[in-house]
């Protein structure tokens, strides 16, 4: 936009910004999950106003909206999380660590049985949608969880309040990051808004507590050491985001082989040092039994707007009449995993840029064999896709919200018509993406979606 085009418009930007603002009050403070169709309105607003600013506003007024992502962030942080409960065992892990019990040692419901433990409270084991499951959270996030837990002992809307902060002070760490590696890239940095006022990010990160923003930034900041050849100290956050969510992991086998084995093999064995040693500051036999059960369970048991799996899921109900999640679930992770290694060590001498894109396509073949796709899930796909000439998962970040829909019924019922529905819609943008040959995605510093 021209600077004449700019005080033309300026009405219309600030009207953008003051209705984004009142889309993410009404979305995080006064909509319920269970509201699917105001749920998904008001997402769909979020996005719309989302690509205006983007497409029109970006290039030249960047610090403005530089400011509009920070400014909505800070808008939610005293909202209770409405679209999420997991909080609650956010909470409960931590005060269970701050009372010097380990989080990973017993069921909730055993905790239940014990004599009585500071802030741990009927109300709140009423609150949690995990009771029969061990703690999965690594030692970076309970680390977290009893920081709050001994500031905030029995407060658990100041607890909230306090874990949204950290997860705020994160994020802009984050932006940094993501700037840096724009300009590493030579990339513009106005691409950055792609990640700072998406919707999705801004919800599920702030609004409904989720910590995939720590794990965000220290891969950010592991990639970001790694294109500077600060080697040790990219192996170091790599493990420290691997100790944070396990999904960074992933990325291992294409470092390695950006490296080359003479330097891959010691970044991962530092790496691998890090997370095992962070790991063992809260684990003994028993507890990582019962982490490793957890894991299990998720991969053997849960299913949540799926892609593939569900498609596997219905032939194989067809042909032996019951769920074969049991065997379809690891099969699926193992052939995943099998597509990962493909991807990474397919192309020797990765540049930096194809590196991303690598990464990116590690990230989405992970997902797309996985039994469970929460929206929150997306949050890495969008902070990596930025450095690509791909948008996929910039659609994928709002084709995610009708995963919501599920939440209209007790106990939670998909429509499979509507996940297969996104799914194509997703398939078919990605597919125009990868045979589109104008220069619209062959050329990286592209700024619109």
């Amino acid at each position: 936009m021209s600077e004449t085009l700019w005080y033309k418009n300026k009405l219309i930007f600030y009207l953008l910004i003051t209705f984004s603002a009142a889309g993410y009050y009404g979305l995080c403070y006064q909509t319920g999950r269970e509201y699917f169709y105001q749920v998904f309105g008001l997402y769909s607003f979020l996005f719309a106003a989302f690509y205006l600013l983007y497409r029109f506003f970006s290039a030249g007024h960047f610090k403005y909206l530089l400011i509009a992502g920070i400014s909505f962030r800070l808008l939610l942080l005293f909202s209770v999380p409405n679209l999420s409960d997991d909080v609650y065992r956010f909470i409960w892990d931590g005060r269970l660590a701050a009372n010097g019990i380990n989080p990973f040692s017993h069921l909730p419901g055993e905790i239940m049985q014990m004599p009585a433990v500071t802030g741990i409270t009927k109300e709140l084991f009423g609150l949690l949608n995990s009771q029969g499951y061990y703690a999965i959270y690594p030692p970076v996030l309970q680390g977290m969880f009893w920081l709050t837990a001994k500031l905030f002992p029995v407060n658990v809307f100041a607890a909230i309040v306090f874990m949204k902060c950290m997860i705020v002070i994160v994020e802009l760490g984050t932006f940094y990051l993501v700037i840096q590696l724009l300009k590493k890239l030579s990339l513009p940095k106005h691409l950055s808004l792609l990640y700072i006022l998406n919707p999705l990010v801004i919800t599920e990160l702030i609004g409904n507590v989720h910590f995939e923003g720590v794990m965000i930034f220290f891969v950010l900041l592991s990639f970001l050491f790694l294109l500077n050849y600060k080697l040790q100290l990219s192996a170091v956050s790599l493990g420290l985001g691997i100790a944070t969510k396990l999904v960074p992991v992933l990325f291992l086998p294409l470092i390695i082989n950006k490296l080359g084995w003479k330097k891959g093999l010691p970044y991962a064995a530092i790496t691998g040092f890090i997370t095992l040693a962070l790991f063992a500051a809260l684990f003994d036999w028993d507890t990582m039994l019962h982490m490793l059960n957890s894991v299990d369970l998720f991969f053997r048991h849960f299913e949540f707007n799926a892609s593939i799996y569900y498609l596997v899921r219905y032939i194989g109900t067809v042909t032996t009449g019951y769920n074969i999640i049991a065997f379809a679930g690891p099969a699926l992770i193992l052939l995943g995993g099998l597509i990962i290694c493909i991807i990474s060590f397919k192309e020797k001498n990765i540049s930096s840029n194809s590196f991303f894109t690598k990464g990116l396509f590690v990230i989405t073949a992970w997902y797309l064999f996985s039994t469970t796709i929460h929206p929150w899930y997306i949050c890495l796909p969008v902070a990596v896709s930025i450095f690509t000439p791909y948008r996929y998962a910039i659609i994928w970040s709002y084709l995610t919200t009708f995963s919501y829909f599920a939440y209209q019924f007790k106990p939670v019922k998909e429509s499979l018509e509507l996940i297969a529905f996104s799914y194509l819609i997703l398939a078919g943008f990605a597919f125009w993406e990868f045979r589109n040959k104008s220069d619209r995605f062959r050329n990286t510093s592209q700024q619109n979606i």
